[in-house]
């Protein structure tokens, strides 16, 4: 009779060894992941306003009038690191989400280092899309400033994809309460024990 309860609890014990293993696995896939997001972010957004010809950057800043020059270095320069500012948020965010990552791939599931990190991550995730409509407003107004006199535009567009990264944020900021929650309860028992 001892035997038959000890046989289902190792099978229980082996199957939540194979879950964190798994999950220990997938985390530090996971952690990599975005630490190589981050470099090709910043690469891509280098290469974007580097080489992107002046119609399209104009067009895809909502302004209809193209110069027929070329913009100078300057102001390239400047239009990237208006755009870097959301996108360094969001980078910052991937960071907190690797150390989140890491953590759990360290077996640190519930622990505060992990809760803290989806939190800033979540946070991150927020900030970058808040920023995104007001860096895309401030690069409108620089590059129309090069083109034909009086032709100064501001374009503030807010799309699906702000409020998706809004509601994903969200999201993530209520799983690391609950999380914490978690956590403060696992603590209380173990007072008890």
């Amino acid at each position: 009779m001892a035997q038959s309860s000890t046989l289902p609890d190792m099978s229980a014990e082996q199957a939540r060894g194979r879950r964190m293993d798994r999950i220990r696995g997938l985390s530090h896939a996971m952690a990599v992941g975005c630490l190589v997001t981050c470099g090709l972010l910043v690469a891509a957004m280098a290469i974007y306003w580097a080489l992107t010809p002046i119609r399209t950057l104009f067009s895809q800043a909502g302004i209809q009038d193209a110069p027929a020059t070329e913009i100078d270095i300057l102001v390239r320069l400047l239009a990237f690191g208006i755009s870097m500012v959301p996108l360094g948020t969001l980078i910052y965010g991937l960071l907190s989400a690797r150390r989140c990552f890491a953590s759990f791939a360290a077996g640190r599931i519930f622990s505060s280092e992990s809760i803290k990190h989806l939190k800033a991550f979540s946070i991150a995730v927020a900030g970058s899309a808040l920023l995104k409509p007001f860096a895309g407003a401030a690069l409108s107004v620089l590059l129309s400033s090069r083109a034909a006199p009086g032709s100064m535009t501001m374009a503030l567009n807010i799309g699906s994809d702000t409020i998706i990264a809004l509601i994903f944020a969200g999201t993530m900021a209520i799983i690391a309460g609950v999380m914490a929650e978690a956590l403060d309860i696992a603590d209380e028992n173990k007072q008890f024990v």
